[in-house]
């Protein structure tokens, strides 16, 4: 008799398979005397298997009594004083015999069949802390927008409403984001001191920042988290996250208990691993807007902006930024491997370049298009007193970010930012504070003189020499800062070679302007930082 591999790895199969049935068999035909036509009938029909075809009987898919003498055979019930089987009382109630035979199958299949043959694992706690994040997050929200109810959040073209009917400000947000700008301004220029008492202020002024939940929280929190945590990577010892996050941890526990929302997403925050940390802001901030869409409209101008700026930090690869080099020096050298290129060329490209299906470019604007057009409503108040609302400011703040630095738009930013330089300038220059238009003027400022150094980089060899493009560039920068803060002078000493260079260097303020001189520690002069 000759043997094949089919025929060995056949006979091992089978073995295999009776191995792992005769438990099933053990309990329903030995233990609890099940009819052996039932029990080759549970075989076959919930575990695939034929007793019938093993070890040369015949395989017959019928239940007849071939089935019923190959169960015997193979599986013999021996005396019933020495195996203690139980012997079958045959009774005339069909019912309860039937009810008994289900039982006993239900518990030998569920004993058998759904029994893990792996030893249980540890739970992981690696993500518990996401899993918590996100349950909060949605647990925090249907809180506050609660359908039918008259203590809900609502939602207008200009932002959130409030359950008595008042507007939500971002004025805090904002002085939180000019100290961060400071920060980082500070820490660009090596002066950590500096930087640790921005910081140490930033934590003062957190005082009764969470006693009220809005949904603004739970959206800016995340690109503060990530701001923090870039002050950490350059400088350790500032432990911003630690401060700042933790501070307000603390005042959640103070305000709202030991367990709450607030102190789960904050404790996500705070202890996340180094690798997970990116990943963690994304999937937050992602939960937090889906959420949003969810509850209300995103037909709002701030649900717009967090939009913008999710797809901003998060719709482009994240690559170590290139530091470029002057225009007048020499070309820097090509990278010498394929990744270092393909960094090199991702970080110099501009965001709506590298966009991804997730959010589109041609959609975000075209939402902001007609969330400005609905704010105005020329019944309830004129065109002139529209222009001159904190409500047109920070719509056009929001607009001309988005469209400049997340769109590619450069046309349609100019044009705005250009308006609210014409809006915000006699404020500014009237009295200037660390306000909403103040951040609307500097954005407005930094658009401009992105558009500037583009024109002058593309018209340098026609129009300027390196030396006259460096020095009327510092000079458009020095004008925008001296009319922000306010200072009474005017810069004049700035080297022209012709009447162009003037012209240009004067393209955001008049060398007659005198405003009123500020003391440098302010809030506006700490905030304005950031145009240099």
């Amino acid at each position: 008799m000759s043997l094949s591999r089919g025929h060995i790895q056949k006979t091992l199969d089978a073995d295999a398979k009776l191995k792992s049935v005769t438990p099933i068999i053990q309990t329903l035909y030995i233990d609890d005397n099940v009819p052996a036509w039932l029990v080759s009938r549970i075989l076959e029909q919930y575990f695939d298997f034929e007793i019938s075809g093993l070890y040369g009987f015949l395989p017959y898919r019928t239940y007849t009594k071939h089935s019923q003498g190959c169960l015997r055979k193979r599986f013999v019930k021996k005396n019933i004083k020495t195996t203690g089987v139980k012997k079958r009382i045959r009774t005339k109630n069909s019912e309860e015999r039937r009810e008994e035979v289900i039982l006993s199958i239900l518990r030998s299949i569920c004993s058998v069949r759904f029994t893990p043959l792996l030893r249980a694992q540890p739970r992981l706690q690696r993500y518990r802390l996401h899993e918590k994040a996100i349950y909060s997050i949605s647990q925090l929200l249907s809180s506050m927008f609660v359908q039918g109810s008259d203590q809900t959040w609502t939602s207008s073209p200009v932002g959130f409403v409030r359950p008595d009917g008042t507007e939500l400000s971002p004025d805090k947000w904002r002085a939180i984001e000019a100290y961060c700008d400071s920060i980082s301004t500070m820490l660009r220029c090596n002066q950590t001191k500096v930087a640790q008492l921005l910081l140490i202020n930033l934590v003062n002024n957190l005082e009764g920042f969470i006693d009220e939940m809005n949904p603004l929280f739970l959206g800016r929190i995340w690109k503060l988290a990530m701001l923090l945590h870039g002050f950490d990577r350059r400088a350790p010892h500032l432990q911003a996250v630690a401060t700042v996050i933790g501070r307000m941890r603390n005042d959640s526990y103070t305000i709202y208990g030991p367990k709450n929302p607030v102190a789960d997403i904050l404790n996500c925050i705070m202890g996340v691993e180094e690798a997970d940390f990116r990943i963690t802001i994304q999937i937050g901030f992602q939960d937090t807007l889906k959420s949003l869409d969810d509850k209300v409209s995103d037909e709002n101008i701030m649900t717009l902006n967090l939009w913008s700026t999710y797809a901003q930090y998060f719709c482009k690869p994240y690559v170590k930024p290139v530091k470029r080099k002057p225009l007048s020096s020499s070309p820097a050298p090509q990278p010498k491997t394929f990744t270092k290129a393909k960094r090199k060329s991702a970080s110099e490209s501009p965001p709506y370049e590298r966009l991804r299906d997730s959010i589109r470019s041609d959609v975000l604007l075209l939402k902001l298009k007609q969330v400005r057009e609905r704010c105005f409503n020329s019944e309830r108040i004129s065109s002139e007193q529209w222009r001159q609302s904190d409500a047109c400011v920070r719509v056009s703040h929001y607009f001309a970010y988005t469209a400049f630095w997340v769109c590619g738009e450069t046309d349609e930013a100019a044009d705005m930012a250009r308006d609210i330089i014409q809006q915000t300038q006699p404020i500014m220059a009237s009295h200037p504070v660390w306000t909403s238009r103040a951040m609307a003027f500097t954005v407005a400022s930094r658009i401009r003189a992105a558009n500037y150094r583009y024109w002058l980089a593309e018209n340098r060899r026609q129009h300027l020499s390196h030396q006259s493009y460096w020095a009327v560039l510092d000079t458009l920068f020095m004008e925008t800062a001296k009319v922000a803060l306010g200072t009474s002078r005017t810069v004049r000493s700035v080297k022209r070679q012709d009447a162009e260079g003037a012209a240009h260097a004067r393209v955001l303020v008049k060398d007659d302007e005198t405003p009123s001189k500020l003391e440098e520690n302010s809030w506006h002069f700490q905030g304005l930082t950031l145009l240099t």
